[in-house]
């Protein structure tokens, strides 16, 4: 198009963004994997998905939880200076909302630092 105007492709692009209206789109080609390249992928085995262990480190829920669980505050009524430490499982999830200095409570930060300790163990 650039060729034909006489102008570098750099103009026509320059006119095409702001004016995107004015031009139709066009969906790009998607590759299709071969045959070839189809045999070579390795499928995945349902059952070792199953049988393996998750990354995470589930932490299970302490009394303290369940205290400040009357004061536990949703993600966006959180303010800066209160503990972002989840006290549920969802529907909606409820964070501590203690007053603190930094991300966790007092007792938030010791229960993560020790979880901490035993992911670095078991590596």
């Amino acid at each position: 198009m650039a060729r034909r105007f006489g102008v570098s492709p750099n103009v026509v692009v320059g006119i095409a963004l702001p004016n995107r209206a004015l031009f139709s789109w066009k969906p790009r080609a998607r590759k299709l994997p071969t045959a070839r390249e189809q045999e070579r992928a390795p499928r995945k085995d349902e059952t070792a998905m199953r049988d393996r262990k998750p990354d995470t480190v589930i932490i299970p829920p302490h009394k303290y939880d369940l205290e400040r669980l009357p004061f536990a505050k949703r993600l966006l009524e959180l303010r800066p200076g209160e503990c972002i430490w989840p006290i549920n499982d969802g529907s909606p999830f409820l964070f501590c909302a203690a007053k603190t200095a930094g991300k966790y409570c007092q007792h938030h930060q010791s229960r993560a630092v020790a979880v901490h300790r035993i992911a670095k163990r078991e590596k």
